[in-house]
This record gives structure tokens, sequence and C-alpha cells, in this order.
């Protein structure tokens, strides 16, 4: 009987056990399968993130890249705009000192009457007698300058007014009322001329 028992017994176990062994087996491989999974899936997310975080890198980069581009061509274009002013200004720099300079000529009184009766001209509708000024510089000359305007014109139309204008030369010609006036001084002639002068030079930069 004991041993009909243990025989019982001892099969039982046998059951169990390899019962034991089949049920760790199974969840051995769920555990592995499921570890698979989240590791396929993890990695899959890390891929993801990976993509993402390089095409995050790689629009930024060339967003910097971009911004830089755009800065060196604004940096680029006002170097050049500085440039091109310089030489403007140099250039009419020395356009309105060779105009002063016209002042160590023996017909300066011939170019600045030449200017007056332009100015002249220009006001021939006005009423009444015009006045020319000069600079202080040239005051000499006004009286003969205004007597080759009239000469010129035939009549007495000008007078010299001994008042001198704020200019560093040229004329000054305005009507009796005061109320108009033709500027033929160096100041003026230079600004008249800087979008010519511009229009040459700006092609040679």
């Amino acid at each position: 009987m004991n041993d009909i028992s243990n025989e019982k017994i001892s099969a039982l176990q046998d059951i169990i056990l390899e019962h034991a062994n089949q049920q760790k087996e199974a969840l051995a491989s769920d555990a592995r399968r499921e570890a698979e999974q989240w590791l396929s899936k993890e990695m899959a997310k890390l891929e993801r993130d990976t993509d993402a975080v390089l095409a995050d890198a790689k629009s930024r980069s060339e967003d910097i890249y971009r911004r830089q581009i755009l800065a060196a061509e604004r940096e680029k274009n006002t170097e050049a705009l500085r440039l091109q002013n310089r030489l403007l200004g140099e250039a009419l720099k020395k356009f309105q000192d060779g105009l002063v300079r016209l002042r160590d000529r023996a017909d300066y009184d011939r170019i600045l009457a030449g200017l007056a009766l332009e100015a002249a001209k220009a006001l021939s509708r006005e009423p009444g007698i015009l006045k020319l000024k000069l600079a202080s510089l040239d005051a000499a000359l006004g009286d003969t300058a205004a007597d080759l305007v009239n000469a010129k014109l035939g009549q007495d139309r000008i007078i010299f007014d001994r008042e001198p204008a704020p200019i560093i030369g040229g004329v000054w010609v305005t009507s009796e009322d005061g109320k108009r006036q033709i500027n033929a001084d160096w100041q003026s002639r230079t600004q008249e001329t800087a979008d010519t002068i511009a229009d040459r030079l700006l092609p040679l930069l």
C-alpha cells in the first residue's frame, strides 16, 4: 500500500515538475517575446526621435546658414554703399574745389558775368532791376560783372548788391522785390551735378 502511494506521489511530482517546467518555458518565451516587442518599439521610437532631432538640427543649421548669408550680403551691400558715398563725396569735394580755384583765373570776372547773365535771362520776366550778389572775396569784381551783363543785354538791367552772399563763389541774382532768386553759386552747382557725377562714378565701382 505504501509502495503504491509512493509511486503515485512520485508520478504526481514528476507531472507537477514537468508542468512547472512547461510553464516556466512558456513564461520565459512570453517574457522574451514581450522584451523583444518592447525593445523593437523602443528602438523604433528612438529612431523616430533621432530622425526628428536630426531634422530639427538640419533645419536650424540651414536657418543659421541663411541668416549668415543674408547678414553677409547686407554687410557687403552696406559696405558698398559706404564706399560709394565716400567716393561720391570725395568727387563732389574735388569738383567744388575746382570751381573755387576758378578765382585764380584772369577771366574770373567774365565767368561770374556769364553766370549772372544766365540767371538774368531766367528772370527776364521779373519787373524792375535785378540784384547781383557775390561772395565777400569776389566783391571787387561785382561792378565789372554787372557792367558786362548789362552790355550783353543792351540795357541797365542788373546792379551789384554790395551785401555779400553766404557763398564760397559764383553768383546769386534776385528780383527787385526779393521774391525770386537764382542761385548759381558753387555749392548749388555742385549739388546740381551730384546726380551726373554719381551716374558716371557708380558704373566704375
